[in-house]
Order: C-alpha cells, then structure tokens, then sequence
C-alpha cells in the first residue's frame, strides 16, 4: 500500500489531534482504528476520495495492509521497526522520502526505516514527540494527529466546522477523544463570527435603552442619548481619520461603540437626574434657569468623569504595540466628543421635549388621559427610588460603615495579593493569537499543536545577526502596521589596518564562543569566515589567472601582498572582488566594475577559497560601495516562549556583542546584535505589553488623581477617592487573574481602563458630598446617597447589561469584554457605594476640613489689587498686619466661594 504523504511549506492540510479518554497509550489497535475511522467518516463532508493519513494507515502500510485489517501482530512488527529507526531519524539522517519510492536508505539505514516513508512520517507528524523521542523515549503515545490529504478553501472549511463541529469542545470517540482541529481557516471563521457576533451588540443597545427609558421616563431623551453615541463615533471617526490622519483602523476600535453606549448612559443619568432635581428644588422656575442649574452642577461631574475615562484609553499611546496606540485614540476621541454633545444635543432636546409635551397636553384632549396613565407610572417608578435610596441604602451605609471598610479593605487586599503575587498577572504565554474561547477546538489545537515534532520550535535554535552599517531604529509610521519604514545607514570601517586585524581575530574567537552553537567548534558547521577569505585572496602568489577565452586576467593589487593587514585603499578596492569570489548571494554589485572574465576566475578562486557558507556577509549598493556588513551564525539556546527564559537568552546575546566588540576601533564600535527568522517577536511583544501595561497604568493613575483633586480641592476626598479606585482595581484585576487572563492586548487596555472607570462613582459621589452643607457626617451621606445613588446605581446597571448582552458571543474578545465590563461595573459600585461612603461617614472632611483655598474670583480680585498698588509701597501697612490674622474660617468664607462659582 502506497500513501502519498508529503507536506510542503506553506501548504495546508485539515488536521485533528486526538487523546485517549482515560489519558492512556493511543498505541493499541482498536484506539489507532478508531481515530482512524472516526476522521474517515467525517470526510464524507468535505470531499470523500481524500486520504485518511494516520499512525494506523501508516502503521499498516508496514505490513502491506490496510487500517481495517489491522491487527496486534502488525502493532508488534511496526513497534520493532519504529525502535530501530527512531534514532537515525532524531540524528538527522533519515529524511522525508518522496511519495513514489521509499529509496532514502545509504549511509547504513536499514531499507526498512525507507518503506513507504511511515517511520519519518509517524515521528515527525502523526504522533506526539514523546514517542520514541530523542531524550526520554516511551512506547506511549499520549496524543495522535489525523489529516486529510486534499486541501480546501477556507470557504468550505468554515461551512464543515460549522455543521459538524460548531459549538463542542471534546467529541468522545470509543476510547479516544477529539481534542483539537486545525482547518487553516480560524481567521476566516473569526470575521463570519465578528459579523453574526454583531447582534449581541443589537441586544445591549436595547436593553441599555429600555432600562435608560424606565429610568427618564423620557422617549425622547432616550433616543438622544442613542444619537449621541452614533454622532460620536462618526464625529470621532472623522478626527481620526481626516484630521489626525491615522490611515489604520484595527477591529479593536469596533469596541469602542460599546464603551461609548456605557458611558454616554452614565453622562445623561447624571445630567437628568440634575434637571429633574432642580425642577422638583424650584419648581417655579423657567427651563432656562433650570438648564444653568443643570449645567453648573452636572458639568463639573460629567467633565471630570469624562477626562479620566479620556486619559485611560489615551495613555494607552505609551504602549509600543500599534493595535493599542490606535484603540486608545480613537475611542479617547470618542469620550470626549460625546462629553460635547451631551452638554448640547442633551440639553436642548430636553427643552424640546418638555416643550412638546406642554404644548401636546395643550392641544389635545388625549392629553388627560395619558398624562393620568403616565403620572402614575412615574409615581410608582419615584417612590421605589426614595425608598431604596432614600432610606434602605442609606442605612446599610450609616449603621453598618465599620463591617464595609473591613470587608471591603481585605478584599481589595486580596486582589492586590492575587495580581502582584499568586497566581500573579502573567505575560503571554504562547505566540499564536487567541481568537476563540479555551475551549474551541481551534484554541486547543494551538494548545496542543506544540506536542508534534514538526510543530515544536523548541527544536529550533535561535539565529543571530552582528550588523555594521545599518542604523537599528524604526523610522516607519508608528501608528500604521503597514508601514515598515526604509533602511538608513551609518558609516563604519573595515579598511583600517587596525580593524583589518579585529575582524581576522574575531572569526575564531567568535565560533569558540560557548554562546553559539556547539557545532562550530566540533566542525559540524565550517563556514569560512569572511576577513579569512580576504587575507587568503589577497595573499595568492598568482595574481594571474587564464580566461575561458584564453585572455589572462589580472587580479592585482588584489593578490600577492607581501602581509596583511593591507593598506586601506587596497582593502577597500578588494571587498568587493573577495565578496564575488565568495559567490555572497543578495549583494547587488555593479558588475560593470568587473569584466566578464574577471568574474570568471574569480569564481573559480572562490572554489579555494569558500568551503561552505560565509560567517560574514558584506553588502554594497549598485555604485559596488560597501554599505553594510552582517555576521549571522546559531547559537546554542533553542526557541522557548516563556519570557524569563528569552529575556536570559537576550541578556547572554548582548553579553556576547559587548565581550566581542570590547576594544574594538572607531570604525567598528557602533555594531548591534538582533535575532533571526522572527525568534525575537514575541518577545519583544511580551515585554511591550508589560511595560506599556504598567506605563498606561501609572498615567491614568496620576491624571485621575490631578483631575480629582482640581474638582474637590479636597486632599481628604481626593486620598478616599485614590483608595477605593486602587482597591477596585486590583480586586477586578484579581478576578480576571483567576479566571486564566494573561497579559495580551485586550488585557493590557482593560488594566488602564478600569481606572477611569472605577473612579466614576467615586467622583460622582464626592461631588455631591462637597456640595451639600448638613454639619452631620451621617445626613451627608443620606443626602449624598439619595441625590446621586439612583443615576449611579443605573449608570452601572447600564455597563454590567452591556456586558452581559456580550456572553454568548463566539469571539474570545467580546467575551472578555463582557466580562470585564461586568466585573468592573460590580466592583466599582460595590466600593464606591459602600466603602468609599462608609469612609465619607467616620472620617469624611466637615467645613473646611482638607480644603485648599482657592478661588478664581478671589485671583481676579488678587489681580486688580495688585494692579491698583504697582505705585504704593510694597511694605505692610499696619491695616494689612492687622487683617492677617482673620481666622481660617473667615479668610475661607472672604476668598473662597460656593463650589458653584469654581
């Protein structure tokens, strides 16, 4: 039996990985036929003439059978077969076969090891890297992949996921299960997801809106506040876009839209619930002096909470990685052009409701009758808010203050506990983006994909290269992904004798070098060394060589040196004729600078001189000037994904170009080191997404603190405030670390948004205690909790709906921003409505108690008296010594005015 087996890069074929139920050995007839069968059935869907290849086909062929008739004596013969052959497949020497023939013996494998390609093939492919494996090898197979042979377009593939596979996690087979499926077509199912997946956003919005109407008993306010949204985001869009000119738009701002409906909802209940109060505090004023009620008091508030929610997505521009950097712009825009809007759209159709409605009841006899109706639904809606808020909350807060500061301060200090120590926030662990749940089957394919040899890069050990010449910067769009930039140089010197004779020293001392790969310096690698190749061309005694033609080409003074280093010039002139020698592929030489013959014979030069492969490369521009200079070798540390492993890897790399560039000339001192072949991505994303975490973390922080304490001017308000955020924080942080969250990108921009977040209520509910006059710490909180709790309360309940509208989504994202907006939205009413008003109720500040005197009037005054005295004398009159010694309360009540006036 002939199978064709082979897999070429860049080609894709369907896969599935397979475990036993009970965790045990895969390798026993009825488990291998099960896999086997199971994948043979489910083909039918796809395309019924693929090839089913797997460890029972291959295993079969061995003994010239077929997977049906498989039986224990062929388990027996082909575990004999697979034991003798492991071990010239783990030295290298056995080779993929080509389908026709299994002809790879030689070299001493026995032909068995060849037959049909099986052993090459269950090794490296079909079963896990633990069987028969190099290091610790085992007769059990923990886990089996099955593919199919024929590929299919991603079309198809997410049309056969969706109708067999769609919404299981494990699918039981007998004795083995399905743990994973690889169709090549994740991101083709996640865009037919993001499109289906819309629909939770539908659901949010009608609930936010009938939950928003309940609570304004306003249609019309209702739909404003939608508008809003939708003005925002084209508006925001528009900034970004036209104005600022970002020319990339990631899916990560889609979220945006939802964000934006949670905290538009937040910005009219308190402004509503202001008007409202004003109307029920005068109520024979006119809607004009009632709107500059609103808006003096609401502004502040609405202003505050909106530049800290602002600065949470905008210090995200401290983060390197551009997904982040664009989410944080464009939805800080978003904030900020809604803040506008609510403060002129809102108000004027609030005034043109209620206008409206006046001029309705005035003209129509239906009036009455709905007004009766609707009079009555207020009422009831009224009196379950007093009681609530006017009553029960505020005597869970007043009686049982001393049971929420310990409660909640030992909760927060877990949170702490668990985000900073254990488990602890981690940085990511795998390099594949995540699109779906833990427990798709495409998620736990990239879980388990890793357990295969030719998946494993583990195996692979990393490339480095020593540049000189080009200048290790981006230059390109930091804010497009697309833009890579252009490559610009800087000079350096090879020519110089003193740095002929460092890089001639170098090829040894560097291929002797523990940090690279252990073949250099037992002769498995034996690449000529560049500088090598220049001193061996230029020391040739015969600088004369005979054409094909049967002209004699003169290499000189390329030749014949009577020592070396040489002179500058001479070095110069000869680099590039060494390169072509050397046959350096890549380097655009302006091969006008040489005859046809001298290539000729330089060429054949280049078979004395070049043994395998240059240790160092140089690079000339089409003028045949030497522009760069690259060493590129292996070293001796394998791929590993954990980031303390790769940041010791990078530690030791820069370790080696500082030992080897010690000392170096002028010319040379400027050389960096990189990585090869994308090894140092995902590190470098790992230690951006921690840096940059922490950064946006810290500037949010300091800007909620600066812009609380301007509202306040209250240093004890502002500490209260500072602690409920932190401890709120840290607690939702610490569910999220419980819950399996790393630090990936969604991540990293949820730490600096629920800052801004937390610290809404805080700042609602410090504005309404500065504000009120009662001399009772208990009354302030009573009166504070009534006026502001219900706007609060909703503005939360708004944000949890809309998150919880976000969980049957299929996209990993929009459940985890379900979650967090859910865990945000508790956490932060929990702490601002019980602890930070528990703290407000023992130790809240009373009179001018943590005040900073400040006034803009009283800087007026300041200002023209300062004016009137530029010809007084600047000396004290007795009058003024005297007036300095008013009383704090007195100086208060002369320079600092009502809050209003700030």
């Amino acid at each position: 039996m002939l199978l064709s087996f082979a897999i070429k890069k860049g080609e894709y074929r369907p896969k599935f990985i397979f475990k036993s139920v009970s965790g045990g050995n895969l390798f026993t007839v009825k488990k291998l036929k099960e896999m086997h069968m199971y994948v043979e059935k489910k083909k039918q869907g796809l395309n019924s003439y693929a090839q089913v290849w797997s460890v029972c086909s291959f295993v079969a062929a061995l003994s010239n059978t077929t997977c049906q008739n498989l039986n224990q004596a062929d388990l027996t013969y082909a575990s004999g077969v697979l034991q003798t052959c492991s071990k010239y497949f783990h030295d290298d020497d056995l080779k993929e076969c080509p389908p026709s023939v299994g002809d790879c013996s030689g070299n001493g494998i026995p032909q068995v090891c060849c037959s049909h390609g099986a052993v090459y093939k269950i090794l490296n492919y079909l079963a896990d890297k633990g069987f028969y494996g190099k290091n610790n090898p085992s007769t059990q197979m923990k886990y089996s992949m099955v593919m199919l042979s024929s590929s299919y377009s991603q079309t198809e593939a997410v049309r056969f996921f969706k109708s067999e596979f769609e919404g299981l996690s494990t699918i039981q087979v007998g004795e083995v299960e399905l743990i994973g499926l690889d169709f090549d077509a994740a991101f083709k199912l996640f865009n037919s997801y993001m499109l289906s997946d819309s629909i939770y956003f539908l659901v949010a919005i009608i609930f936010i809106l009938v939950i928003m109407f309940l609570y304004l008993r306003s249609i019309a306010v209702t739909f404003a506040t939608l508008f809003n949204i939708l003005f925002s985001v084209v508006i925001a869009y528009f900034f970004y876009n036209i104005v600022f000119q970002v020319p990339f738009f990631p899916f990560m701002n889609a979220m945006s839209f939802l964000l934006l409906v949670a905290v538009g909802a937040d910005d009219v209940f308190v402004f509503y619930d202001l008007w409202l109060d004003g109307k029920k505090t005068n109520p024979e004023s006119s809607l004009e002096e009632n709107l500059v009620y609103t808006i003096r008091h609401a502004g502040l508030s609405i202003l505050v909470t909106s530049l800290t929610t602002a600065s949470a997505f905008f210090a995200n521009l401290s983060n390197k990685i551009t997904s982040i950097k664009l989410f944080g712009i464009f939805s800080g825009i978003c904030i900020l052009v809604n803040f506008i809007i609510v403060m002129t759209w809102t108000p004027a159709i609030i005034i043109a409701s209620e206008k409206g409605w006046k001029r309705f009841c005035h003209n129509s006899n239906q009036c009455c009758v709905l007004s009766k109706y609707w009079d009555k639904f207020q009422n009831t809606l009224t009196k379950m808010s007093e009681f609530v808020y006017g009553k029960m909350l505020p005597i869970v807060v007043n009686k049982l203050w001393f049971v929420w500061i310990l409660v909640f301060l030992a909760v927060g200090i877990a949170g702490t506990v668990f985000v900073f120590y254990k488990p602890g926030l981690k940085r990511p662990s795998s390099k594949d983006l995540q699109l779906f749940p833990d427990s798709h089957l495409f998620t736990k394919y990239d879980k388990f994909k890793g357990n295969f040899k030719f998946k494993s890069t583990t195996d692979n050990e990393i490339g480095f290269s020593l540049y000189w010449g080009p200048v290790n910067e981006d230059n390109g769009n930091h804010l497009n992904p697309d833009d890579l930039g252009t490559v610009s140089f800087e000079s350096f010197d090879m020519s110089s004798q003193a740095a002929q004779s460092f890089m001639l020293n170098q090829c040894d001392q560097m291929m002797n070098d523990s940090f690279l790969n252990e073949q250099y310096r037992n002769g498995a690698y034996n690449p000529v060394c560049f500088p090598k190749a220049m001193k061996l061309l230029l020391t040739l005694k015969n600088c004369h060589f005979t054409a094909s033609n049967g002209a004699i080409v003169d290499i000189s003074p390329c030749c014949n040196q009577p020592s070396f280093p040489v002179a500058p010039d001479v070095y110069k002139k000869c680099t590039i004729l060494s390169a072509v020698a050397g046959e350096v592929l890549g380097t655009p030489v302006n091969t006008s600078l040489l005859s046809a013959d001298q290539l000729t014979q330089l060429k054949k030069i280049s078979q004395a001189v070049r043994s395998q492969s240059y240790f160092g490369v140089p690079w000339f521009d089409t003028t045949g000037h030497l522009k760069a200079y690259q060493i590129s070798g292996l070293t001796s540390s394998p791929f590993i994904e954990l980031y303390d492993t790769m940041d010791t890897f990078y530690a030791n790399l820069h370790s080696f170009r500082n030992r080897h560039l010690a000392g170096s000339p002028s010319g040379l001192s400027n050389g960096w080191v990189g990585v090869t072949y994308n090894y140092g991505n995902f590190y470098d994303l790992q230690k951006s997404m921690y840096i940059g975490t922490y950064q946006s973390f810290g500037i949010t922080l300091g800007v909620a603190l600066v812009v609380k304490f301007i509202t306040t001017l209250n240093v004890m308000l502002t500490f209260y405030a500072l602690l409920t955020m932190t401890l709120s924080v840290f607690t939702t942080i610490g569910c999220l670390v419980l819950l399996g969250w790393e630090l990936n990108i969604l991540e990293s921009v949820a730490i600096s948004l629920a800052v801004g977040l937390s610290i809404d209520f805080s700042i609602h509910y410090s504005v309404a205690y500065r504000l009120l006059t009662e001399n009772c710490r208990s009354k302030r909180v009573e009166k504070t909790v009534s006026l502001i709790g219900s706007a609060v309360t909703m503005a939360a309940l708004t944000t949890f709906v809309a998150g919880a509208s976000l969980m049957g989504a299929h996209i990993l994202a929009y459940l985890q921003l379900g979650t967090f907006l859910m865990l945000v939205m508790v956490f932060s009413w929990l702490f601002a409505t019980l602890f930070f008003m528990s703290l407000c109720r023992i130790i809240g500040p009373l009179g001018n108690v943590g005040q900073i005197p400040f006034s803009i009037s009283g800087w007026k005054k300041c200002i023209k008296s300062n004016r009137k005295s530029k010809s007084n004398s600047f000396y004290l009159t007795d009058q003024d010594e005297n007036n300095s010694d008013l009383n704090t309360a007195e100086y208060h009540n002369k320079i600092v005015p009502d809050h209003d006036e700030i």
